[in-house]
C-alpha cells in the first residue's frame, strides 16, 4: 500500500471518528432539550395543580354538606392522578439521564478507540 493510500485510510478512519463523536454529542444535547422540556411541563403542571387544589379547597369551603362528599372524593382523585402524572414524569426523566449516561459512556469508548488508532501510525513510526 502506498503512503498516499495510507494516508487516504488515515483520513478517512479519523473522519468517520470525528462523525461518530458528532453525532454522540448531538444525541446527548437532545437529551438534555427533553430533560429540559419535561422539567417546564413539570414545573407548569405543578402549578396547574395547585391552582386546581386551590379551587376545590374554595369549593368544599362554600358547599352545601350534602355536596361536600362529592368535591372531597373529586379533589382525592384529582390529586391521586397528579401523583401518578408526576411519577410518569419522574420515570421519563430517569430514563433520559440513563440514554445520557450510555451514550456518554459510548462517547468515551470511542474516544479511547480514536486514541489508540492515533497511536498506532505513532508506534509503527518510532519501530521503524
Amino acid at each position: 500500500m502506498s503512503e498516499a493510500q495510507k494516508q487516504q485510510e488515515f483520513d478517512q478512519k479519523n473522519y468517520h471518528f470525528r462523525i461518530r463523536l458528532e453525532q454522540l454529542q448531538e444525541d446527548q444535547l437532545d437529551i438534555r432539550k427533553e430533560q429540559h422540556y419535561i422539567e417546564e411541563q413539570q414545573e407548569e403542571f405543578f402549578q396547574l395543580q395547585q391552582q386546581e387544589q386551590a379551587a376545590y379547597d374554595f369549593v368544599l369551603g362554600n358547599c352545601e354538606a350534602e355536596e361536600r362528599a362529592f368535591f372531597e372524593e373529586r379533589g382525592d382523585e384529582s390529586l391521586h392522578l397528579a401523583k401518578k402524572a408526576q411519577r410518569e414524569f419522574d420515570e421519563q426523566l430517569l430514563q433520559l439521564k440513563k440514554d445520557e449516561r450510555t451514550l456518554f459512556d459510548q462517547e468515551e469508548n470511542l474516544k479511547v478507540e480514536q486514541q489508540a488508532f492515533w497511536k498506532k501510525p505513532e508506534e509503527k513510526e518510532n519501530g521503524a
